[in-house]
């Protein structure tokens, strides 16, 4: 989701105050993470819902919330603590996303209606089945409950899936709006970039361009391409197709200037000599510095085959 600018509080989390050697340094965003209730925020390993592959998560205490590490790592960087020198200069960003996206790729995988806590289960990854104690884990949204509510046995709805990403994506697309953030095609950067007088406001399949590209950080290639459709958003190969059959004209020809049209030559295809037209003469080359004061130091001097001739 977009990262909204907050107030987030520096967290250093370690497991020996006399050592740096395993210190964590987190800019943490949310008061449910400072450890005021008695607990203190985890940091477990998640399949990432759009890559299959592991990430870092955080949850607060009593697993009520989740939230996304982001890692900044540049060279020559590192961190002083207290008295200690910590050389690994890498800095931790949390940022919210809804638990909906994590537990999205298992329902998918899911064909049948199945427990919530069965459908989590995931061997290589068993930190997955706190993602049922989050109080914001409203799978209503993306799938059918059937039976008992205390069994908590679900089914994936797709139709219920895309319509619910259609309001995140148009959520963004809001956010996008108010920030001034511009969207246009040949932007100079396409992260954040505030709009000025010399950019142009995009229009509102722009918007709704970028905003699915953001919200499809967090889904499968597969289900990224049912929404740009159900977004009624072409696919960029379509778009680009379309641009070059209403302007069939554009190309690196139309960048010629009308002062130097194309010539072709057709007696360079043969690679003959042409015997008929005189031959131009060719221009001197030009002399560097150095040649230039070999020339002049040379001037008066014989050449070495004067001295082996008959006298």
């Amino acid at each position: 989701m977009p990262r909204v600018k907050g107030s987030p509080k520096k967290c250093v989390k370690t497991s020996n105050s006399h050592s740096s050697n395993n210190t964590w340094v987190f800019l943490m965003k949310g008061d449910g993470l400072d450890g005021s209730d008695g607990g203190s925020p985890d940091v477990v390993k998640l399949r990432h819902p759009a890559t299959n592959q592991p990430a870092m998560f955080v949850f607060s205490p009593g697993d009520l919330t989740v939230q996304e590490v982001l890692t900044f790592d540049e060279n020559k960087r590192s961190w002083f603590i207290d008295d200690n020198v910590k050389s690994d200069g890498k800095m931790h960003l949390s940022t919210p996303i809804d638990p909906i996206f994590l537990v999205l790729p298992y329902l998918r995988k899911s064909q049948h209606v199945m427990p919530l806590d069965q459908c989590l289960r995931d061997e290589d990854y068993p930190e997955t089945q706190r993602l049922l104690r989050c109080q914001n884990l409203k799978l209503s949204l993306v799938a059918d409950r059937r039976g008992d509510e205390s069994l908590q046995a679900y089914k994936y709805n797709e139709e219920k899936t895309l319509a619910w990403l259609q309001k995140k994506v148009e959520r963004v697309t809001e956010i996008l709006r108010q920030k001034s953030v511009h969207v246009a095609q040949g932007a100079v950067s396409a992260t954040y970039v505030k709009s000025s007088s010399k950019y142009e406001a995009g229009t509102d399949s722009e918007y709704l361009r970028y905003a699915h590209g953001i919200v499809s950080e967090y889904l499968t290639e597969e289900l990224a391409k049912k929404l740009l459709h159900y977004l009624n958003l072409p696919d960029e190969v379509e778009s680009k197709m379309k641009r070059k059959l209403l302007n069939p004209k554009e190309g690196p020809e139309e960048k010629r200037s009308k002062k130097e049209p194309l010539e072709i030559d057709n007696s360079s295809r043969t690679r003959a000599l042409d015997l008929t037209k005189p031959e131009k003469p060719q221009k001197p080359l030009s002399l560097t510095k150095k040649e230039l004061a070999r020339q002049k130091a040379a001037t008066g001097s014989k050449s070495i085959s004067s001295f082996f001739k008959k006298k």
